[in-house]
């Protein structure tokens, strides 16, 4: 049974200690811009399958694996929407399957960076590197959320279900009208966060002088091992060995 809120699985921040999650915030970022920009330089079906096999090394260091299946599970009918909406306007089956391949690698990429780093991580880089706090803060601020309103999400799915609501049943446009109800308590639970947040920012002064940082990072044998494995992959689908 497909269920469309499991995409969210995979957005949900881990906090076992893994290979991937030790190394330095700047090569996790590196890697996860690589694997957003490769895919869009191919649009044959064999590169997006090499891409997608290049990502699987990451996963497994990672210990992702799982969590992207379920979220791939999850995402499966608007996967098949894209390969069928390509195939109605181009003619071409090839393509079209690789245009979901495409999307598919995107989200794998998306859901290691945001399943094993913490996005305080990611905020203290972009500070480092001189890029305005409010911009940073926007930024963290709205990776923090999505693993908070994926959590929310299931819990109201569970709430809804446990009232008699059946929302992963019936055919697509049926499961569509049933993911409405979530909606209300999810705009509801949205702005008493938002309202929290402003006043505990309220609180603590936000905006009132220089910020300091409370971890130090350090590049490690471990960061090297990545970066060259991220650029071998850039080598071998740009140069497109060992497919044309």
């Amino acid at each position: 049974m497909i269920d469309p809120t499991r995409i969210f699985k995979a957005f949900q921040i881990s906090k076992e200690r893994t290979p991937y999650s030790s190394l330095h915030p700047m090569t996790k970022f590196l890697i996860f811009l690589s694997f957003l920009v490769i895919p869009l330089l191919r649009d044959d079906i064999i590169s997006q399958l090499s891409i997608f096999l290049l990502q699987v090394p990451i996963m497994i260091c990672s210990k992702t694996g799982k969590r992207i299946g379920d979220s791939l599970k999850g995402s499966s009918l608007f996967l098949i929407m894209i390969i069928v909406l390509n195939y109605i306007f181009i003619r071409d089956l090839l393509y079209s399957i690789a245009m979901g391949l495409r999307l598919t690698n995107l989200l794998v990429a998306s859901a290691i960076l945001m399943a094993a780093t913490n996005p305080m991580e990611i905020g203290d880089i972009l500070s480092m590197i001189r890029v305005p706090y409010y911009i940073t803060f926007s930024f963290v601020i709205a990776l923090r959320f999505v693993p908070v309103l994926a959590r929310d999400v299931e819990n109201i799915v569970a709430a809804q279900r446990s009232r008699g609501m059946k929302i992963a049943t019936g055919g697509l446009l049926k499961r569509a009208r049933s993911l409405i109800p979530l909606l209300i308590p999810m705009i509801i639970i949205s702005i008493r966060r938002s309202q929290q947040l402003s006043e505990a920012l309220e609180v603590r002064a936000f905006g009132s002088g220089k910020r300091s940082f409370y971890y130090s990072y350090r590049w490690s044998y471990s960061d090297i091992i990545f970066i060259l494995y991220t650029i071998i992959c850039w080598i071998v689908i740009v140069r497109g060995y060992p497919f044309p």
